[in-house]
């Protein structure tokens, strides 16, 4: 005998949601004890955590279902996973954060009016003690002057504890109001167009099936291990396919942004067609020697190690194009610079 009908409903605006609870029943309390799952007063429903402004989550929702579904529920689908532009989402981000600056200063100058009044609370009462007063026990008001002073410290620790909490506010509020910019640094947006290419490969590795042992029994009941091509079901292909699809649409728009951050100068445009072994680059305020040339990095020597004695293994690392904020010949370089570089033991940190 089913308890009832809930429904499990998404779009990109509200996110995942299950309707139909009521307080204290068996969904209630199913999804009250799951940790992905809270409780909204904004959508009044359940609502699975990090689930707005995205596309649902397949496995999610199946595992909700499950759980639903067992404790005696029918549980109906409502998903539209309809997203807007990448474009228009991050608009919609930047808006959210502006939305969430604004709030987090209101919050902080409330909280700041409290802490000052409190302290004006506390201030009253030792400005009117005169100096050096101290209790006096066998006084009739020894009783009202100690109760007195007990607050005035409480009020005084309490002041200083509000007076934290409004500039922990008010450091939110400028996280806030810096995010879209710090979104936007150049170093970040290549990072960000390098892990969703990575993503994209391995979504599309999966989905074209990808080699590896399998544990079989044969005839006679013994497990044998057999390489094959494994491939994903019909439900894991759509979703691999609608995943690709979403970041090819996140990696388009992003280097379109990097391409403008180039063009203004704000991104490095170095490459292997600009730099050559033996040339300089920048980076983190340091200036080395560019070793090896490569397609996605330049190798440069280890600033943390010295020069290599004759003989020894010089030691290298590798930095990838757009962290790099400069490009010289060495002809361009300081003498005095170049000719140090090379000496053995020297710091090249320096």
């Amino acid at each position: 005998m089913s308890l009832g009908t809930l429904t499990m409903h998404h779009d990109y605006e509200s996110g995942t949601t299950v309707e139909g609870t009521t307080r204290n029943s068996p969904a209630h309390l199913a999804l009250k004890a799951h940790p992905s799952w809270t409780w909204s007063r904004y959508a009044a429903a359940w609502l699975l955590r990090s689930s707005r402004h995205r596309q649902s989550k397949p496995y999610a929702l199946a595992e909700i279902e499950r759980v639903l579904t067992d404790a005696g529920y029918t549980v109906e689908r409502d998903v539209d996973d309809t997203m807007p532009s990448v474009e228009q989402r991050e608009a919609d981000l930047a808006d959210r954060m502006d939305d969430r600056a604004d709030r987090l200063t209101e919050r902080s100058g409330k909280h700041q009016a409290q802490a000052d009044a409190t302290r004006a609370k506390a201030d009253y009462v030792f400005h009117n003690i005169p100096m050096g007063q101290p209790l006096l026990v066998d006084h009739y008001s020894y009783r009202a002057d100690l109760n007195r002073r007990e607050r005035a410290w409480n009020n005084l620790g309490k002041s200083i504890n509000q007076g934290e909490y409004a500039d922990e506010l008010a450091r939110r509020a400028d996280t806030a109001s810096h995010h879209m910019g710090a979104r936007h640094n150049p170093v970040t947006v290549a990072n960000r167009i390098e892990t969703q290419e990575a993503d994209r490969r391995r979504l599309q590795r999966e989905l074209d099936g990808e080699p590896g042992w399998v544990t079989e029994t044969d005839e006679h009941g013994q497990p044998r291990d057999r390489w094959v091509t494994r491939r994903p079901g019909e439900e894991r292909a759509a979703y691999l396919r609608r995943e690709i699809t979403t970041l090819t649409e996140q990696i388009d728009y992003w280097k379109g942004i990097y391409a403008q951050l180039q063009a203004e100068g704000k991104a490095s445009t170095l490459g292997p067609d600009t730099v050559s072994k033996g040339d300089w680059v920048l980076y983190n305020n340091m200036w080395m020697r560019v070793r090896r040339v490569n397609k996605k990095s330049v190798t440069v020597p280890n600033p943390v190690f010295p020069p290599p004695q004759p003989g020894e293994k010089e030691a290298t690392w590798t930095v990838a194009w757009h962290k790099l904020r400069g490009h010289r010949t060495t002809e361009e370089m300081p003498p005095e610079v170049v000719e140090a570089y090379e000496v053995p033991g020297v710091d090249r940190s320096n």
